[in-house]
């Protein structure tokens, strides 16, 4: 190599793919230090909360007293880990009927993110039962 800018640019590379498998072998030994943990309602990494989808069938089949049901549950979870809604960062809602049921969905669901509300996907989805009409999981902060 004649042209120093080439030598220098295979320097470079060369210094990086030897960097690659260094970095990836310290991954799996930072991700064994985070803690995980099963708690109710989901799993705990870290000071991060990822939930399980939860339905409100108990509430019967209206889609806003479902989604109540739903997110006083989500709400006591987060409590219970020293969180709280207002540290929810993602929301993902399948809905039994987005096209007509979305709007009495968003009206009780706004009541729980009067603020600063979480990124939110709302969606159709297929329930194995006809009483389900919301499943709503969501990802939270623990400070």
């Amino acid at each position: 190599m004649k042209n120093p800018r080439r030598k220098f640019l295979a320097a470079g590379l060369t210094a990086a793919a030897a960097a690659v498998p260094a970095a990836a072998a310290a991954a799996p030994a930072a991700a064994a230090t985070a803690s995980r943990a099963n708690v109710k309602g989901g799993v705990k990494l870290g000071n991060m909360f990822y939930s399980s989808g939860l339905t409100g069938t108990k509430a019967g089949k209206d889609i806003a007293a479902q989604t109540h049901e739903i997110m006083k549950a989500h709400k006591a979870n987060l409590e219970a880990l020293g969180s709280s809604l207002e540290n929810v960062v993602k929301v993902t809602a399948f809905l039994a009927d987005v096209k007509n049921e979305k709007p009495a969905f968003n009206k009780a669901y706004a009541e729980y993110f009067t603020k600063n509300a979480p990124a939110r996907t709302a969606l159709g989805g297929i329930f194995p039962d006809e009483e389900t009409r919301v499943e709503i999981e969501l990802v939270a902060w623990i400070p």
